[in-house]
């Protein structure tokens, strides 16, 4: 989970409160992605619901993703939907269909809609974003739902993965990452631990303006950075300039290894690693703990956060089954008392993505173990994709003393 979403978090469903998947299927419907044109195809006279702010909706945001709007539906931010429900009263019984960008926020108003007496509320797991990275925009059916006021395209992990391991003379892949990132020298170990698509060249955003002329106008320009934010920019200032075939990887780095390796078989092939130590995905983990259990599942939050004790609660979502919890700030003497085996397997994990588990990761490499994964978004993530990816419910029983206000 990138620095992006947990920002996500603290914005737009932090606040008021947390319980998070408990009323799917219950209060609501979910519908996935794949799932979503055949519903809307069974539901007819139904209301698309854009809960997002409307700088999301019209691509105009300067701080979240601007990642398109499914055509007709109507934007009431979740924020202003309390006291502006009556707006779509006539559709108490028809089929409401409620998205946002990662669908937190969706659920919020799909309890708010089914509260108040709708009775046929779908949520879209995943929201715009899943459209974007599952490949689902490519289906003909989404695709034609799909409208965006940006001047480039978004393209999912596999869909790069397709281009770059074909014939790569007309593509020119472009990293806009600051320059300490990309040479791995900045302070912060999570930006440091992200290496490159192979033969990318990097010039950072800032600098974009000013190095125009290092860009080719011949060839299909695609831009890549850490979490998306800076790649969208950059493509913007590209389109402003007269770069008429720019393409985005949506959500960056952080999500091309958000994928499994099924997913993405390119994943490794096409990227170059700066560190010692391996990112591991969400659904690969799971399917490790399938085949695998001689490993140690290492919980590097607060003792307080791993108890659910937290001040901040959003932060209390259990933790994962026989992990042992040693903060990152006490590695150097508490996993030493433990003696354990330089070669063991050793999965590392936090909240999301949070700089203390990759500083974590690099101090188990540097002291010489030489088996050690990161899961890269953390536990978050886990309880995430286990509501909202269609395949990985089974992800829900390796997460355990959830408190009943963040189920």
């Amino acid at each position: 989970m990138s620095k992006i979403l947990i920002s996500f978090l603290l914005l737009f469903f932090v606040v008021p409160a947390m319980s998070q998947y408990k009323n799917d299927n219950v209060l609501f419907r979910t519908v996935d992605p794949s799932d979503l044109c055949n519903q809307l195809q069974q539901n007819k006279g139904y209301l698309l619901l854009d809960v997002r702010s409307a700088g999301e909706h019209f691509d105009t945001s300067s701080f979240a993703p601007n990642i398109g709007r499914l055509k007709g539906a109507r934007n009431i931010d979740v924020r202003e939907l309390g006291k502006r429900i009556n707006e779509i009263g006539a559709y108490k019984n028809q089929p409401v269909f409620v998205y946002c960008s990662h669908s937190q926020r969706s659920r919020r108003a799909s309890k708010m809609l089914a509260d108040s007496g709708f009775t046929k509320v779908f949520n879209i797991n995943g929201g715009m974003t899943a459209i974007h990275y599952t490949g689902e925009a490519g289906n003909a059916c989404l695709n034609s739902l799909l409208v965006t006021s940006n001047g480039y395209k978004i393209v999912a992990p596999a869909e790069l993965c397709g281009r770059l391991s074909g014939n790569r003379t007309g593509v020119f892949l472009l990293d806009v990452r600051s320059d300490s990132a990309f040479r791995h020298i900045t302070s912060d170990d999570q930006a440091n631990a992200f290496g490159s698509f192979k033969n990318a060249v990097n010039i950072p955003l800032v600098e974009l303006p000013a190095k125009l002329s290092m860009v080719p106008h011949d060839k299909e320009i695609i831009v890549t950075d850490l979490f998306g934010g800076e790649a969208a920019k950059a493509a913007a200032v590209l389109k402003a300039n007269g770069y008429n075939n720019v393409s985005v990887m949506i959500e960056g780095l952080t999500r091309w290894f958000s994928m499994t390796n099924r997913e993405l078989p390119c994943k490794w092939q096409l990227y170059t690693s700066p560190v010692s130590y391996e990112f591991l995905s969400t659904g690969d983990f799971g399917e490790l703990t399938k085949k695998n259990n001689n490993y140690l599942l290492l919980d590097v939050r607060s003792a307080d956060e791993f108890v659910s004790h937290s001040k901040d609660s959003w932060r209390n979502i259990g933790h994962l089954k026989n992990a042992v919890n040693i903060p990152t700030t006490e590695l150097s003497t508490r996993l030493g008392q433990m003696e354990v085996d330089k070669n063991k397997m050793i999965i590392v994990y936090a909240f999301s993505g949070s700089t203390t588990a990759y500083t974590a990761a690099n101090w188990l490499a540097q002291k010489g173990y030489k088996n050690v994964k990161l899961l890269i978004n953390g536990l978050f993530d886990i309880r995430w994709s286990a509501a909202n990816r269609k395949g990985y419910s089974d992800l829900a029983d390796l997460v355990i003393d959830i408190p009943d206000e963040n189920l």
